[in-house]
């Protein structure tokens, strides 16, 4: 079984404001939280968690952290999981398809909490 229209995999970006404390250790804690919960999926290379970044990178307009998955079984487990322990963090969930990373980070996105204005300039 496959993603719908040529998706070929999601990106999670889980968004946080480093200068405050206690949602920089939230936001690693439930990073954390991922690699126990998602450690057989990790294993299996169905998902992939990345770097903690601790200030914006490309289109993310503050700090956040990573991970991605391209297994469709894994979209059934991973999208209620973060609906149901991002906190008040913002996460942004979207695809990876052939319709390019603009209309992927924008038009196709998910959002989980409140919306962040991505930096969309650098986006095609």
């Amino acid at each position: 079984m496959s993603f719908y229209g040529g998706i070929k995999s999601y990106d999670i970006h889980t968004y946080y404001n480093y200068g405050d404390e206690a949602e920089r250790e939230f936001a690693s804690s439930l990073r954390d939280r991922v690699l126990e919960e998602f450690s057989q999926e990790i294993e299996d290379g169905k998902v992939r968690v990345h770097k903690f970044w601790t200030q914006p990178i490309g289109p993310h307009p503050t700090a956040m952290w990573e991970c991605d998955f391209n297994d469709i079984t894994v979209f059934n487990k991973i999208v209620p999981w973060f609906q149901l322990n991002h906190g008040k963090l913002s996460v942004l969930i979207h695809p990876r398809s052939d319709l390019g990373d603009l209309k992927d980070h924008t038009d196709h996105a998910l959002w989980l909490g409140h919306k962040q204005r991505l930096i969309t300039h650098i986006l095609k």
